[in-house]
């Protein structure tokens, strides 16, 4: 636990001391009741001792001072819990406490089984038992509804949980960095660019976590030139790993920071021939290339240097391909269930002709097909949209959908006044836009099914909808991200009868 301290706060200005877990003790200070002014008390470097009221969306502990007036991000708390801890942080609206030790643990406090907790940004909640992430998780999901979007008269359910809660990912994307003994692989420190080193990962399926170790040893034995984002220089940026769930082969995908172009240049050529040779029976080694200044790991183009370039999954009874840069859920098994549920409540309406936004290429398309007269299926990406037709076509579902390629803006004005029984979305994380959800209000279909994830989003946009003319009928949480603080959601919309709104807050559209 003392690493897990000290890690946590690295090079943000504070010295922590060991992490210790203490039993319950009798001198209790609860902060919230304190209404001393913040300008008053809290200091840089004071010690506290508080109560934790709840977690937030990125899983930190929250507890307040000053008559619940300034907020303490408290990374590594539990609710319920009283922690004492250092202010390592401090800022107008809010300050972030760094734990010493935990005074009274919540009884579902487990010891984390990764031993790089608190240091990769990547599993937040790990040391909380399985049971209690579902209901941080519902939580989370009530909080943003209610002070996002102003909705409180929606009951939730437990949220759903995953049919494995390890070895789960079909996808991991490691940053390359230069250390000290030479270029490895892992994954970035939260909030920050700065890798963590890690050489297993329990979350990801086998086929995956096996090659950590082995792709760090053949970037020392080959000396490959690594990326360097500060100066926008090197090579090698990104080591990304697919696998079709439970197959036991990986696909291996380099980004390059170079320009496309059909052949790799030389001075990569002798990592990928020993990346090949290290990889054995796998699904392909794939280059893409990026040579964007920001943080997104993918550019528009791939070639592959071994294998086909494709991967084929299996989910449900359906079977699909995509890409090495397509997006597909990491959780293969529990984005069945997830789609599963959208597919019900258009069965259990009787919906015949839907509209899809966001299709991707097509996993949700292929469960909302099955039993329609008619799916328009909507995707701007022209990749996606060239996976989408063939998936529906291996599946025999290719007279059924009609793939659109342009934008969800630009869709739901050509449709405008057509008449629809249902309409399906699945936004990114930013969610939907204004001109999106205006258009819906003018095709106004009787039901609306979006699922999200991204709950202060879906909140937002929730907000919007049960403003003009919508009743949210239902709201369940899906466990896609088990050990984080993450969170999927499956929400259903009336036409007609909609809630009255409390006070919402004002999350931008963008």
């Amino acid at each position: 636990m003392e690493s897990f301290s000290r890690e946590l706060f690295k090079g943000r200005g504070a010295t922590p001391a060991p992490f210790v877990v203490k039993g319950p003790c009798c001198y209790r200070i609860s902060m919230k009741q304190n209404n001393v002014g913040v300008d008053e008390m809290l200091k840089y470097g004071q010690v506290l001792e508080v109560d934790i009221e709840t977690v937030n969306s990125r899983g930190q502990g929250i507890a307040r001072f000053g008559g619940e007036r300034f907020v303490l991000f408290v990374p590594g708390a539990l609710p319920g819990e009283v922690v004492r801890g250092r202010v390592a942080v401090l800022k107008k609206s809010y300050g972030v406490l760094q734990v010493e030790s935990i005074e009274e643990a919540h009884e579902a406090r487990i010891t984390p089984a990764c031993p790089w907790f608190g240091m990769c940004g990547g599993c937040a909640v790990q040391h909380a038992s399985y049971e209690l992430q579902l209901e941080l998780k519902s939580s989370i999901l009530d909080q943003a509804l209610k002070r996002v979007g102003g909705i409180s008269n929606v009951s939730l359910e437990r949220c759903e949980a995953s049919p494995a809660i390890w070895t789960y990912r079909n996808k991991a994307s490691f940053p390359v960095a230069a250390m000290d003994n030479g270029a490895a692989i892992g994954f970035y420190r939260e909030g920050t660019h700065n890798l963590v080193r890690v050489d297993q990962c329990p979350v990801l399926e086998p086929s995956l976590g096996e090659l950590i170790s082995p792709l760090t040893e053949l970037l020392k034995e080959t000396g490959v030139e690594v990326y360097d984002p500060r100066k926008g220089s090197g090579l090698l940026r990104h080591i990304v790993v697919r696998t079709r769930s439970g197959s036991g082969k990986a696909m291996i995908v380099a980004v390059l920071n170079t320009p496309p172009a059909d052949r790799p240049p030389d001075r990569i050529m002798p990592f990928l021939h020993s990346l090949a040779d290290m990889a054995g029976e796998s699904e392909g080694i794939v280059v893409n290339y990026n040579t964007s200044p920001g943080n997104t790991i993918f550019g528009g183009r791939s070639i592959p240097i071994t294998g086909t370039g494709l991967i084929s999954e299996s989910i449900g009874p359906f079977s699909l391909s995509y890409g090495p840069t397509s997006f597909f859920q990491v959780n293969t098994r529990q984005a069945a269930e997830l789609f599963r549920a959208a597919s019900q409540h258009l069965d259990m309406a009787g919906s015949s002709k839907v509209l899809e936004l966001y299709s991707g290429m097509g996993a949700l398309t292929l469960y909302i097909a099955r039993g329609r007269q008619r799916v328009v299926a909507v995707e701007e990406w022209p990749e996606s949209t060239d996976f989408l037709r063939r998936n529906m076509e291996e599946n025999g579902l290719r007279g059924l959908v009609d793939p659109v390629g342009m934008t969800a803006e630009r869709a739901v004005k050509a449709l405008s006044g057509k008449s629809f029984d249902a309409v399906v979305l699945d936004p990114p994380r930013k969610g939907c836009s204004m001109e999106v959800l205006s258009g819906l209000t003018k095709i106004l279909p009787p039901l609306i099914i979006y699922i999200s994830c991204n709950p202060a989003t879906l909140a937002r946009d929730a907000s919007f909808l049960c403003a003009n003319g919508y009743r949210l009928r239902e709201v369940r949480a899906f466990d896609m991200f088990p050990q984080t603080s993450h969170v999927e959601c499956l929400s259903v919309f009336e036409r007609g009868n909609q809630f009255p709104l409390s006070s919402p807050s004002r999350l931008a559209f963008v």
